[in-house]
């Protein structure tokens, strides 16, 4: 069966005109066929329908560097080219198993409130996926700084999340997104775990986020700490 991942990172809040990168992911599933991989920039409107943009940040998406992790902890990294409405790259699958594809933009600018008195940020933003290939035994490890890694049996979702290596903090906060887009907040136990049950087939995203008050200067501008996202794409057939 063809597979076909979406992955969205959203900036904003779940409603009309919410802009995003995301990533779509397309193969047939078996051996030695390529995959592909696009980024993409653009926005779901009021109807919570994707719209892909060309503008500006479109061109920003390129600073995102994808890598594909297999089982055996090889790293294959993607070089992504522009098209008319995303950025693309391929890998051809050699060994069966699970797939990770990863993304980071650690090239954002820092958000500037200086001028209305807040606090600038600079975001750094992670992407992942699994892609599978016949048979193989599920991701266990994280892979980034900030990752999730995903198990499922039947309806149930078991999500763990990382931090640097390590468990999540007990009682950390995530949140999953429907394919509809609604809202449901989750928290993890002492080794990083939440669960949810799925209600509908389409894409789920699962988010975790961390604020590091680390400060420092980026590109010129100074900043008082870091906002780490990353999102997690759930495909349900």
């Amino acid at each position: 069966m063809k597979q076909i991942i979406f992955l969205f990172l959203f900036f904003l809040p779940f409603t009309g005109e919410a802009s995003a990168y995301w990533l779509e992911v397309k193969g047939s599933g078996k051996l030695n066929e390529p995959v592909q991989i696009q980024v993409c920039y653009g926005h779901i409107d009021e109807f919570s329908i994707r719209h892909r943009d060309t503008g500006n940040e479109l061109e920003l998406t390129g600073n995102f560097k994808i890598g594909v992790l297999d089982q055996e902890g090889k790293i294959i990294q993607v070089p992504i080219l522009r098209k008319a409405d995303c950025w693309e790259g391929n890998f051809i699958p050699v060994h069966e198993g699970t797939y990770r594809i990863l993304g980071i933009n650690d090239s954002h600018p820092v958000v500037d409130r200086s001028k209305s008195g807040g606090k600038n940020v600079r975001p750094i933003d992670y992407l992942c996926a699994a892609y599978q290939v016949g048979g193989g035994g599920a991701v266990s490890k994280p892979a980034q700084l900030l990752d999730i890694v995903v198990t499922r049996k039947g309806d149930l979702i078991n999500v763990q999340a990382f931090n640097n290596g390590h468990f999540a903090e007990n009682q950390t906060k995530l949140r999953v997104f429907n394919p509809e887009n609604w809202e449901k907040e989750l928290v993890t136990n002492d080794r990083g775990e939440a669960f949810f049950k799925t209600t509908m087939p389409g894409l789920y995203i699962i988010r975790e986020d961390l604020d590091d008050p680390t400060s420092g200067n980026y590109k010129g501008v100074a900043y008082t700490s870091i906002r780490y996202r990353c999102n997690y794409c759930l495909l349900i057939p």
